[in-house]
């Protein structure tokens, strides 16, 4: 009895974090601003307290004195790289937000000229925080906002692969308040690390327009969740899927789904803006009747628009009817007072904004929710989706979100089945590649680990190769397979004919994937051999990887494997999407000559094969050389500096590779060091491109040439050090 009363005591003792824990193994640090310390100071003690009890990590708790991103970053790298260094960090507060510039091949899509308002055309990125291979240079503040430019510089690493997880945690209400908003979240967040919250509930959601709107991809996406969470595969149904079609106004659907108590994470693919989800278009119309609600809708919006502005009512309305051959009757009604809030409704209902979780007193409870859309999680500003996802009312932890606009052709979903391992959601955003990838919330939030295994955050932070290679072989979980292959390849302990053999012969289309995107780093024959397989994947997103990747590369080996999916006769949505553009950057004759020697084999079968023939031959013409107008003003000897300017800005998205050899002659001999540096940086988007390597040479050479203007040469150090 005596020894049961003692084990039961320190049972208690122990729970109660009394007992000495074992030594941390690695660290965590809190930077936060003097006045949300002095505000929070208990709410952010007892946060770092469960981290350390109940997490492992020893944290460190850093008051930022300084108000610069420099000293932050100089105090986070010391922490690093001590003894049992630091893996991770949340910035909470008021830390100064980094404003990143000359760096926009670092993101996935954001490609604005930098001569607009440095405030929009810069990247607001934690990266300055937690990748220290990244260099930077200091460029100034803004003095109304607590925003601070820097610019990469040419001798830094061009690839992001952050040495730490990092989250946000700023507040967003004003005055008082603002520090309330903060405690009633660190409280929130504390009290969900003292629950054992298995991952077993997910969620999937498509918007309007995104990816084609490709019934194929969402399809395939689901056998990819499988793959992710593979004890998701029982009786109850433990992933459910929400398309915008399914309702006029789904956000309600959406909402409620969120709103799920059990629900454990969210991947919603949209389009978005920092204070909206994009989430219906234009209604699905079955009748006569439903087409002329909708027309007279829009007529009636319009109208009342141009009218705002100052145009004539009488004079709008009877453009729009000689425009949609509508009688004037249909907008009789457009400035009555209910059709008016109506119409205002209709509009405010397909898509989801900030003033709706007030509204509708709408308080999500899915723990991680994954915004893969456009600048919803813009952190800098005073308010956008994300924060009001984890500030509200709900049990939404953390959200990964974007600063600025994002492609759609993404993997969006990379890595995320450790989560179900009980990795810290704030690798999520690190293992992005991304500047504009961020954690809103706490970055050490973690599900408990569905498969019993060493503890995976202490795995991720390792680089040994020893320790990896049991994980690389084929019965290995697909996103620990795949994060073996990360590890080894980038220690050179994987080569690409080891990637290309498991791209050969996985079942697993994760792992296919994660050999295809590595190998495109490889740029040799396997990488080649592995595009003209992946047309052909038995996974869209597999498929569409290769198709975009030989339209980046531009080998006309490709042509072949190019031509034959374009002939397939049921491709996605999103595919036939990328083979058109992949066919702007080769020359025509060769995909013509292709086409004629495919299409013309009897197993080819087509009804009506002649109109086929025409309709392909068209796309060819169409799309092949269109960016020829581009590409001869840039070296045409005539072209005004302003056009030849904008068309090498085009051509950072649209260079034909055959085009390659042109541009360097032209940018040897031209004189104008500005058109020389703007050449040099959209040179240096061809990373896939098989010019590339010659690329690479001429840059180097450039960089060391003193004929070159200085700000030329940096240019061209940077191309090189991004294709070398």
């Amino acid at each position: 009895m005596k020894k049961r009363l003692i084990g039961l005591l320190l049972a208690w003792l122990s729970a109660a974090g009394m007992m000495q824990a074992a030594p941390a193994k690695h660290g965590f640090a809190i930077v936060v601003d003097p006045k949300s310390h002095a505000e929070a100071k208990t709410e952010i003690n007892e946060y770092a307290h469960a981290i350390e009890t109940l997490q492992g990590l020893k944290v460190h708790i850093v008051i930022d004195k300084w108000g610069v991103p420099d000293s932050i970053r100089k105090e986070l790298y010391r922490l690093y790289r001590q003894k049992d260094g630091i893996i991770g960090a949340v910035l909470m507060g008021d830390i100064p937000v980094a404003m990143i510039r000359d760096a926009q091949h670092l993101t996935s899509a954001f490609k604005m000229d930098q001569q607009h308002d440095r405030k929009e055309s810069s990247v607001p990125s934690d990266r300055y925080y937690d990748d220290f291979d990244l260099r930077f240079e200091y460029i100034g503040k803004d003095d109304d906002n607590p925003y601070f430019y820097y610019s990469l510089s040419a001798s830094s690493a061009q690839v992001v692969q952050p040495e730490l997880f990092t989250g946000r945690i700023r507040p967003t209400a004003k005055g008082a308040l603002r520090y309330e908003q903060l405690r009633r979240y660190l409280r929130k967040a504390t009290a969900e690390k003292q629950r054992h919250n298995r991952f077993d509930q997910m969620m999937y959601f498509s918007g309007h327009g995104y990816i084609s709107a490709s019934m194929e991809a969402r399809m395939d996406e689901k056998l990819g969740w499988y793959e992710h969470f593979p004890w998701l595969k029982t009786q109850k149904d433990g992933i459910s899927y929400i398309d915008h079609s399914q309702q006029d106004n789904v956000k309600f659907l959406l909402m409620n789904e969120l709103q799920r108590p059990e629900l454990d994470f969210a991947m919603l693919h949209h389009h978005g803006a920092p204070d909206t989800q994009y989430l219906n278009g234009a209604p699905q119309i079955a009748s006569s009747e439903e087409a002329k609600a909708v027309i007279r809708e829009y007529c009636r919006n319009y109208l009342r628009t141009r009218v705002q502005k100052g145009q004539d009512k009488d004079s709008v309305t009877q453009v729009l009817c000689k425009r949609f051959d509508i009688p004037a009757t249909w907008l009789s009604d457009a400035f009555e007072p209910a059709v008016v809030r109506k119409d205002s409704l209709s509009a405010v209902n397909k898509d989801l904004v900030l003033a709706d979780f007030s509204t509708y007193s709408y308080a999500p409870d899915c723990r991680v929710v994954v915004l893969d859309a456009c600048f919803n999680g813009s952190f800098h500003l005073d308010d956008c989706i994300a924060d009001e996802y984890i500030f509200g009312q709900g049990h939404t932890i953390a959200c990964i979100a974007n600063t600025v606009n994002v492609l759609q052709d993404k993997w969006a979903d990379r890595y995320v089945g450790l989560l179900g391992l009980g990795m810290y959601v704030g690798n999520v955003a690190r293992f992005s590649g991304y500047l504009e990838s961020h954690c809103i919330g706490d970055p050490t939030f973690a599900f408990t680990p569905a498969v019993k295994m060493e503890e995976v955050n202490d795995l991720l932070a390792s680089n040994d190769p020893v320790r990896w290679q049991k994980y690389i072989g084929e019965n290995t979980l697909s996103d620990l397979r795949s994060m073996a292959m990360e590890k080894l390849w980038q220690q050179g302990k994987l080569s690409s004919a080891q990637l290309l053999r498991i791209f050969r012969t996985s079942k697993s289309a994760l792992v296919r994937l994660q050999a295809l995107v590595l190998l495109a780093e490889a740029r040799d024959d396997n990488f080649i051999e592995a595009m003209k397989l992946g047309v052909d994947d038995s996974y869209e997103l597999v498929q569409r990887f290769a198709i975009n990747y030989i339209g980046k590369s531009g080998d006309e080996r490709l042509v072949p494997a190019l031509i034959g999916k374009s002939i397939s006769n049921n491709t996605s949505e999103r595919c036939n999407f990328s083979l058109m553009n992949a066919m702007t950057m080769f020359r025509k004759e060769p995909l013509l000559a292709e086409f004629a020697r495919q299409f013309d084999r009897p197993e080819v079968r087509y009804v009506q094969k002649s109109q086929v023939r025409k309709d392909i031959e068209k796309a060819i013409n169409n799309n092949a050389g269109k960016w020829t107008e581009y590409m001869e003003n840039i070296i045409g000897s005539d072209t005004p500096i302003k056009r030849r300017l904008m068309s090498i800005r085009t051509s950072r998205n649209y260079c034909p590779p055959y085009y390659v050899p042109q541009l360097l002659e032209y940018l040897e001999k031209c004189d104008n060091p500005d058109i020389q540096v703007a050449l040099f940086e959209t040179l240096g988007w061809r990373r896939y491109s098989y010019m590339a390597p010659r690329i690479a040479a001429f840059a180097k050479a450039c960089s060391e040439d003193s004929r070159y203007a200085e700000p030329v040469r940096k240019e061209a150090l940077k191309t090189y050090n991004r294709l070398k």
